[in-house]
């Protein structure tokens, strides 16, 4: 009878588990790549492995993918040092990039501070794709 409840139990937790789908990537995908402008005219610079901004430069750890309705969300783990911060000193930031079409993501630390950002230019210099 424990067996019973026991496997009725992990029946039940399983299937959320292995839905999860979470893939982990060493760089942002190429089809983010390139220079966007916010709201404010900000603008951030997005490469294989590095996010730039007025107020910060970092470098990618890894990003992990998880589906969503209108894509894939991404959410970058990130190296961070401030341009006017002292040398050597970074910080672990994260960043959410959620699409919003083609030529439109949706950007932040968290789902709550996202800032929705429109491309300006498709690749960096010099790289191809």
């Amino acid at each position: 009878m424990r067996q019973i409840a026991l496997l009725t139990v992990l029946s039940m937790i399983m299937p959320d588990v292995a839905t999860a789908d979470v893939v982990r990537h060493s760089s942002i995908p190429e089809q983010y790549w390139g220079m966007w402008v916010g709201a404010e005219e900000s603008v951030i610079v997005l490469s294989a492995n590095s996010y730039v901004s007025g107020e910060t430069n970092c470098t990618v750890v890894w990003v992990s993918q998880t589906p969503g309705v209108r894509g894939s969300i991404y959410s970058a783990r990130l190296h961070c040092f401030s341009p006017a911060g002292r040398a050597g000193t970074g910080v672990i930031s994260d960043l959410i990039i959620w699409p919003e079409n083609i030529d439109q993501i949706a950007i932040g630390s968290d789902f709550k501070s996202l800032k929705v950002f429109r491309r300006l230019l498709h690749n960096m210099p010099g790289e191809t794709g």
